[in-house]
């Protein structure tokens, strides 16, 4: 049996994974060429740090690294996302260097302006599907079966100062599209900055295009910086001459002029990764190939967000033959994973979280064993991603040379592309900010009831605690046709409740053009044929509006639980947080809760001890939890956190009194959590069996719309994905328990 190679994931609010593939390690040194060019900027206010500006050797863009979306500074992602490659001092010569190689585009072509602004705004309002009205109403016959699909058009067309086609060393390689989008329709759309979700309107001599951006096209392998491990002897002593360094960070165009010298001898021998990424790397044939028998492992650590990534690199993993550790081969696994021979490899990936120093901590003892057994032979890959990952960057490298790839969350759907240049035998680090692209494979699910789906990434707030903008980028929405078309289809393979993510889901839509609301989306994804259950996660007070209170009451399938964090009772912390909202709205939501579902469940985050906290302070936190009794709070004693303002305030409260009202909260918690349940007791609920109850294997384990779970007698073979009655008789902290029945659901009235 074949080696398993070993990934590891470790999550939390930031994300981080890891591959550990067998190779010589090295220490890691940014070679002198590649240093960060900084400059210092003026503090905008007393709190916050200098910035320190940055200037990517690929890119040439500018990024500060420090606070890249602070407030009153640039948070488009069309901006800030910047794919223009610097070419020395020829400025003049933008030969298609630019990672971002494509646009796919949808189109409605209509007769007038009038009536192409008029369908427009239809469509901003979510009156109106893209789609459904470019096979209603679009003039484009070419188009219109199709939903005014165009298909994927290539940014590295020239124009002449005319609008006409100047390529004249090779062929255009939009010409296909003349009949369909002319090329002064694609100039226009080529020159202006978009991203997926835009919907622009443009002009042509067939008419008026409203034109929809629905995904991008970007090479992966450009925007990430590769180290190599047995690069060409030759052009290594070159490089070392040239740059004063023994260990060169190279461009990975750069590494394709030299030719591989994996299995020479001196050299790093071919490893099994490689053959399996195409068995070019590998002097083997086909067959020696296709037996290869290489297994990942994923360790998740954090939030539901680095959940939906593991979820989405195993995808990718899968679909490049790499099977799971545990299928078929869990009674050999200690066999497996201490063979030394090259029959296969073991990947380990850690996805990983920088939410909490702990977290951070987590990463770093979990890769030491890791990286043992690649010193000790074996071949393994270690892959971190995530949060920590695009957090520390090169400087993982330098902590743990054995790692073979860091790689941000933005490029979780990506992993195969930059596999390739690990299988090569490099160390790649893939940090650069990137548009989110569409998954290219299907996420592999780790339940076949719920599913998560992403709707929004990033976020632009700049709370003072908070090092997620720096890990996770700007926020980036997808197109609401993708949204529905990816929920459609988990309800066709039968998942009955689909949650949808984003670290500040109240956000969704402002940052395309034109701008769209959550509140929309809500109602659009409700209505999907045969979804049973929608929920939504995370809130943020400063942008929920009322609204989507009232789609969650107005859309049968949206459950009645909404997970909002206040993080501080009190209105004086709240602004030393930079949280953009006081008490008085929060509680402004929960009213309007309480007004249009008055048994929803409401849960929350709260922080304990952040710098500058008071006696009453903390009082006012505790009234904010009497006056609401929260279902459940996540509570957590302040945690300085790298590159956030708070981290270097004086007044920083001492641990024993951040662990004495962390306690004291949690007593308050659990009273009110033991409250909430209690209402339950002897009503009928309906519950969603998902899985079978570990603890008690004749019992099985679903949740109610509040979210809460529920044991209760029956097989979990017969039962799962089913919705189920079950009158409640047992009434715990955290958990419910009873029995099935045939009595309908109990209506809530207050008592």
């Amino acid at each position: 049996m074949g080696r398993p190679t070993t990934l590891l994931a470790a999550a939390a609010a930031t994300v981080v994974s890891m591959f550990i593939l067998a190779s010589t390690t090295q220490a890691f040194q940014l070679p002198s060429s590649c240093h960060h060019r900084t400059s210092l900027a003026s503090t905008v206010a007393g709190n916050e740090e200098t910035a320190v500006v940055v200037t990517s050797p690929i890119t040439g863009s500018e990024t500060n690294i420090k606070y890249p979306t602070k407030r009153g500074s640039e948070v488009d992602s069309r901006k800030i996302i910047n794919y223009t490659v610097q070419n020395g001092d020829n400025d003049n010569d933008d030969s298609g260097s630019s990672p971002l190689l494509a646009l796919r585009l949808s189109h409605i072509l209509f007769a007038s302006k009038e009536l192409a602004t008029q369908t427009l705004d239809k469509l901003t309002a979510a009156e109106w599907n893209f789609e459904q009205m470019a096979e209603s109403v679009s003039n484009c016959a070419e188009t219109r079966e199709e939903g005014g699909s165009i298909g994927w058009l290539n940014l590295s067309e020239k124009f002449d100062d005319d609008g006409n086609n100047n390529s004249l060393e090779m062929k255009n390689p939009n010409e296909h599209l003349d009949l369909i989008l002319p090329p002064s329709a694609r100039q226009h759309i080529i020159k202006t900055p978009s991203k997926p979700g835009d919907i622009l309107l443009v002009e042509s001599n067939r008419g008026v295009h409203l034109v929809q951006v629905v995904d991008v096209m970007v090479d992966v392998r450009k925007l990430s910086f590769v180290k190599a491990r047995n690069n060409n002897k030759k052009k290594q002593k070159k490089q070392k001459q040239e740059e004063g360094t023994d260990n060169v960070m190279v461009y990975q165009n750069d590494m394709e002029l030299g030719e591989s010298n994996l299995g020479e001898k001196g050299g790093r021998p071919g490893t099994k990764l490689a053959g399996i990424m195409g068995g070019a790397l590998l002097e083997q044939s086909d067959d020696e190939i296709s037996k290869l028998d290489l297994t990942y492992k994923i360790e998740t650590m954090g939030c539901q967000m680095n959940s939906a990534d593991s979820e989405r690199i195993e995808g990718q993993l899968m679909s490049l033959g790499i099977r799971p550790l545990g299928d078929s081969d869990d009674d050999n696994a200690e066999e497996v994973t201490t063979t030394t021979d090259n029959d296969g490899l073991f990947q380990e990936n850690l996805n990983t979280c920088s939410i909490r120093d702990h977290a951070e901590q987590k990463v770093y003892s979990y890769l030491g064993p890791h990286a043992k057994r690649k010193r000790d032979g074996e071949d393994v890959t270690i892959v971190v991603a995530g949060c920590v990952a695009q957090q520390e960057g090169q400087s993982l490298l330098r902590r743990v040379p054995e790692i073979d790839l860091v790689m941000g969350p933005q490029y979780a759907n990506r992993i195969g592309d930059l596999l390739e240049d690990v299988a090569n035998g490099n160390q790649v680090v893939a940090t650069e900010a990137s548009h989110i692209m569409e998954d290219s494979t299907k996420p592999r699910r780790q339940s076949s009831v719920c599913a998560w789906v992403n709707v929004i990434y990033g976020c632009n707030e700049r709370c003072t605690y908070c090092i997620v903008p720096t890990t996770r980028g700007v926020e980036q929405s997808r197109p609401v046709e993708s949204i529905v078309d990816e929920v459609t289809e988990l309800v066709n393979q039968g998942f009955k409740e689909v949650t949808l993510l984003g670290q500040n889901i109240d956000a969704y839509g402002r940052d395309m053009i034109p701008k769209r609301k959550f509140s929309d989306l809500l109602k659009i994804v409700g209505s999907v044929p045969g979804l049973e259950r929608l929920r939504f996660v995370t809130s943020h007070p400063r942008y929920m509006s009322l609204g989507v209170v009232d789609a969650v009451a107005d859309t049968p399938t949206a459950c009645e639980y909404f997970h909002i964090p206040f993080q501080s009772g009190s209105n004086d912390v709240l602004k030393a947080m930079g949280r953009g909202h006081t008490r008085e709205k929060f509680l402004q939501i929960v009213d309007r809760v309480r007004q249009r579902l008055p048994d929803a469940a409401i849960t929350a985050d709260v922080i304990v001890g952040f710098p500058g906290e008071t006696e009453q302070d903390f009082l006012d936190t505790l009234d904010i939890m009497e006056k609401v009794k929260f279902d459940s709070v996540n509570t957590a004693a302040y945690s300085p956190r790298p590159n956030t303002p708070a981290a270097d305030w004086d007044n920083q409260l001492s641990e024993e009194v951040k662990q004495d009202r962390l306690r004291r909260i949690n007593e308050l918690q659990n009273q009110h959590a033991t409250e909430r349940r209690a209402r339950m007791m002897d009503r009928v609920v309906q519950v969603l069996v998902e899985e079978r109850n570990v603890k008690v294997p004749t019992q099985v384990m679903g949740r109610t719309t509040h979210g809460y779970i529920v044991y209760f007698d029956g097989d979990i073979d017969e039962l799962r994905g089913q919705l189920v009655n079950v009158k409640i008789d047992n009434c715990q902290r955290y958990y419910l328990a009873g029995k099935r029945t045939d009595e309908p659901v109990t209506e809530f009235s207050e008592r």
